[in-house]
């Protein structure tokens, strides 16, 4: 039997507004809901969970949705494609989940329930954080000093890293989760001086290599919050950083991130947990992640 497992969603009948972003509607209604369960109940990364998604569902936490009512226009797609399309987000200041079956001007009929239970649980890392930003960290804990570990390791040459100092970065990127990229962006400069402070002497860079790395990283992430085309036209100037954080990700856990181009990371420890979601959504702390709100 393929990985992909093929659910067939219900035809967009008897639909409601669900959720109004801007000036778009998405809508939903109860079939798709139950079916969007038993997407989760039928998927091998998602069934254990399936529990705490009905629960979400049902409090209109997680939204699944269509974008568009057009019956018309989603018999024809479905009969013309096989292609399949699922996107989500997390709504900050909603603090949702907005799950899109097809996000374009017609809908799929079909999609894969590992795509869409890793697309979900990937956004729910972040609503985690977003909602319960303590006990998140409490439950993630270890597994972000193992990354961030490693990232620093790898990117500021530190051998045996002082764990105590991981923790205190740690403590500092924690409010960059809960009052958005603002403050994030406020932040960068104390951001700088911290690693400085914390790091500079325990590297094996000499003082203008450390700071040159160290500014880089910081110019990037400041890219990342004001402007990801700027960053992406600018990839090849700080791939130093993008490399680290890739790494971090086989060092920390084993396995190779194939799921996102790592920046994030930077400004945003709830990243972490949603690459680990797709990488290995079996992992115990996964699950703790979705019993906090659910």
């Amino acid at each position: 039997m393929k990985d992909k497992l093929q659910e067939l969603f219900s035809i967009p009948s008897g639909l409601k507004p669900a959720y109004q972003m801007d000036n778009l509607t998405f809508y939903s209604s109860d079939k798709l809901k139950k079916n969007f369960v038993i997407a989760f109940m039928k998927s091998s990364k998602g069934k254990h969970i399936a529990k705490q998604i009905d629960t979400l569902v049902d409090k209109g936490i997680v939204i699944p949705c269509y974008k568009s009512k057009n019956i018309l226009s989603f018999i024809k797609h479905k009969l013309t494609s096989d292609n399949k399309y699922i996107m989500a987000f997390y709504a900050v200041e909603d603090k949702k989940v907005v799950v899109i079956i097809d996000n374009s001007s017609t809908i799929f009929g079909t999609s894969s329930n590992n795509e869409l239970t890793s697309t979900t649980m990937h956004e729910c890392m972040h609503l985690v954080a977003g909602r319960n930003l303590q006990k998140f960290f409490q439950v993630f804990h270890k597994n972000l000093m193992k990354y961030y570990s490693a990232y620093y390791s790898d990117y500021l040459k530190i051998e045996n890293i002082n764990q105590k100092k991981i923790h205190e970065v740690l403590k500092f990127l924690m409010p960059f989760e809960k009052r958005g990229p603002s403050y994030a962006n406020s932040q960068l400069a104390n951001y700088y001086k911290l690693l400085e402070q914390l790091f500079i002497n325990d590297s094996k860079l000499n003082n203008n290599e450390f700071r040159e790395r160290l500014t880089n990283m910081i110019v990037a992430s400041k890219l990342f919050i004001l402007s990801m085309n700027s960053l992406m036209r600018n990839a090849g100037k700080f791939s130093m950083v993008f490399t680290s954080l890739n790494k971090a990700y086989q060092d920390a856990f084993g396995s190779q991130n194939k799921y996102t181009t790592p920046i994030q990371e930077l400004v945003s420890m709830s990243e972490v947990a949603c690459v680990l979601s797709e990488m290995k959504p079996l992992d115990p702390s996964i699950k703790k992640l979705f019993q906090i709100i659910a």
